[in-house]
């Protein structure tokens, strides 16, 4: 039997998943997660996706064919194999918790609450200071570049130079957590389906399009999404009572499969604020091929094949 290989362009969909890592970023950052400890916890995903790819594919696992793969180099395959290892046996879904350490804020507050000094602390000084908390923990960033980082967090609160801690910022909003799963879940899911039409040689493809338009006023913008909120309430409803009697039927006779079906409604500017970088002298920065800014990209023709657009974009926009 012969296999269909698709051949697919590295650089186009590196940029491509670059746009789609964008509002991910953003929210790492919201969160207080930095690029530090994002790039040791990637590391481990890097592996599994491609210790599956090697089970679908029919090849051996070794140190070796995993590294080849992920890219990974092979002291960092045989570091985390036992900690996917032990992730699988215990059935544990939170990775990060043994993947590098907490974000450095976390380790302060961290340090803070164990150290039983008061929750008011002076911003400077030789003694129980701020500025002392923070060189406790780290010299390679200034503490008030920490202070504005925990403000934006939430975590302390500045008041006549001095830090208050807010202890109610370490209790997880019960909500935020099951939102933040919900998001997850479904992005995932979204995500699967279409990488899996671009990238896999099954015959069946999921259902993955949307609607797109442009060129329209706040009125009509609101109107939309108040079209796109009853339809799903239709859809949802419709598909609940489909789903539920099938799942009481197949579940005693030992079904297992699993099945998601969403909407999602987003809506913008159609010229966004452009972000304010330092300037740098353009002459002494080194180009580098895995970085994009162009947001056109989701625009171009190998965007439309699992699309559906209002109206054709123009040809001076691709």
């Amino acid at each position: 039997m012969v296999t269909k290989k698709l051949k697919l362009d590295p650089e186009l969909v590196l940029k491509q998943t670059l746009i789609i890592m964008q509002p991910l970023i953003l929210w790492l950052l919201r969160s207080g997660v930095r690029h530090p400890e994002f790039s040791v916890a990637i590391k481990q995903v890097f592996l599994e996706q491609a210790s599956q790819e090697l089970t679908r594919l029919g090849v051996k696992q070794t140190d070796s064919a995993l590294s080849l793969l992920s890219g990974l180099h092979r002291k960092d395959v045989r570091a985390l194999i036992p900690v996917l290892q032990d992730l699988i046996e215990s059935g544990g879904d939170h990775p990060r918790e043994l993947l590098g350490k907490p974000t450095l804020p976390s380790q302060i507050m961290t340090r803070w609450l164990a150290s039983g000094w008061q929750d008011k602390l002076p911003l400077t000084g030789s003694g129980r200071s701020f500025e002392v908390l923070v060189r406790q923990v780290s010299t390679d960033v200034h503490p008030r570049s920490i202070l504005n980082e925990l403000e934006r967090l939430g975590m302390v609160e500045v008041v006549d130079d001095h830090v208050h801690l807010i202890r109610d910022a370490f209790v997880p909003d019960p909500n935020m957590v099951e939102a933040g799963n919900l998001l997850a879940g479904s992005t995932a899911d979204h995500l699967s389906a279409g990488v899996h039409n671009l990238s896999d040689t099954d015959e069946h493809k999921f259902l993955e399009q949307s609607v797109f338009a442009d060129g329209l006023s706040k009125e009509s913008i609101a109107e939309l999404e108040q079209l796109a909120k009853a339809l799903w309430l239709q859809v949802m409803s419709t598909l609940i009572e489909a789903a539920v009697p099938l799942s009481d039927k197949d579940e005693p006779n030992g079904g297992d499969q699993r099945i998601r079906v969403g909407m999602f409604c987003y809506t913008e500017s159609m010229h966004p604020k452009p972000s304010t970088l330092p300037k740098k002298d353009k002459s002494k920065s080194t180009k580098s091929i895995t970085t994009t800014t162009n947001n056109k990209i989701a625009r171009s023709d190998n965007d439309t094949a699992t699309r559906r657009t209002v109206k054709k974009v123009p040809k001076g926009d691709k």
